[in-house]
């Protein structure tokens, strides 16, 4: 079997590693895996998941699809015909819909992948939202990472329930770094003297809430103790970085009981989440939460939003989980609670293995009617 994988872009990201995962665990089970962005291929630090593709011999197209070069969909449409997959599998709204424009003119088998529950507002968005719904009738199979980002995009579309599949994401275990390097590198981002760690990694962007977290930062501080400072250390890299930096410093010159760190986006991210003494996660919407995942699965606390899947996952998790709202007038409390939450044995809730097993039942039911039993 042969399955093309259609993602908006390559950049890191939850979406980008799923396609991955999904590509290796193809080629592992003796399958052939094509991957296609619609974007520029990425470079410099953001080519991580190009470069982990590039070394599993995965082929790659980059179309640069842009609203001033609509035409590059035609290529799209030369691709899946030179290629000839068995399936097309697209990832994020952009690909869902270019595979479904390309298939009016061009048969093959399609499965659809809803990773966010997009909640801003806008002309562009509300748009998208509206071919989506009018081009609905052109997959033959669209799934979402959580049953809340499904329910959403049912109601947001105006799609009977249950339109939409899950196939919940796969996450593997990560082995933390040995506690001499961690030590290191909590000494290079200046944290060597602080008590206790709380942090996160995530793409720095408005949708993860980070701004909430740091303007909310008064609600922690008088949790710590007298002589004692307290680090935070968000890991990642995006269009808020500045943004989060400044108020990072005003927060830090307000609280000297604070030690907020920015260290940038790291590939080895999930590898260090082990030094968190509670990890934190205050999307304001989140299709599933792939670090949430990468941080039980090492057995760091967590508090998290309330918002679409989070909560979901919480429930599967409850014993070192919570799910609060990070502007509720009694956050002190709420961290209290969290800080008591105990750290447990590492928890995986979905494989990788697992999750491209579902989508293979997917791929066989669509060659096959028979097999979809």
């Amino acid at each position: 079997m042969k399955v093309l994988l259609l993602i908006t872009g390559l950049f890191p990201g939850g979406a980008e590693k799923i396609v991955l995962e999904t590509a290796r665990r193809l080629l592992e089970n003796g399958q052939r895996a094509v991957v296609v962005s619609l974007q520029r291929e990425p470079s410099g630090a953001d080519r991580t998941i190009v470069d982990a593709l590039r070394e599993l011999g995965v082929k790659l197209y980059f179309l640069g699809l842009s609203p001033r070069r609509p035409w590059r969909l035609f290529t799209l449409r030369r691709i899946i015909r030179t290629e000839a997959p068995d399936v097309v599998h697209s990832h994020l709204i952009h690909a869902n819909l270019s595979a479904r424009f390309v298939r009016m003119t061009c048969k093959f088998p399609l499965v659809n992948t809803i990773h966010i529950a997009e909640r801003r507002r806008s002309r562009t968005v509300d748009f998208l939202f509206r071919l989506d719904r009018l081009t609905f009738p052109l997959c033959d199979v669209c799934t979402a990472v959580s049953a809340a980002a499904a329910r959403f995009h049912e109601k947001r579309c105006g799609l009977p329930e249950n339109s939409v599949r899950v196939v919940y994401n796969g996450s593997d275990p990560v082995l933390p770094k040995p506690k001499e390097e961690l030590a290191r590198i909590r000494n290079e981002w200046g944290l060597a003297e602080t008590s206790r760690l709380i942090g996160s990694a995530g793409r720095l962007d408005w949708q993860k809430g980070y701004d909430i977290f740091l303007e909310r930062l008064d609600s922690l501080v008088p949790l710590i103790p007298a002589g004692e400072r307290w680090g935070i250390v968000l890991i990642g890299d995006g269009p808020e970085r500045d943004r989060l930096s400044r108020l990072a410093a005003e927060k830090e010159a307000q609280f000297p009981a604070l030690k907020i760190v920015l260290p940038g986006y790291r590939p080895d991210a999930a590898a260090l989440l082990s030094m968190l003494d509670l990890f934190v996660m205050p999307s304001r919407y989140e299709g599933f939460g792939l670090t949430f995942t990468e941080a039980l699965a090492q057995g760091v606390p967590i508090l998290c939003s309330c918002a679409d899947s989070l909560p979901e996952l919480c429930a599967m998790a409850p014993e070192n989980t919570l799910a609060a709202d990070f502007s509720d007038a009694g956050l002190t409390d709420i961290y209290r609670r969290a800080l008591a939450l105990p750290r447990l044995p590492g928890r995986v809730l979905f494989t990788t293995a697992g999750m491209a097993e579902e989508y293979m039942k997917i791929y066989r039911s669509l060659l096959d009617p028979r097999s979809a039993g």
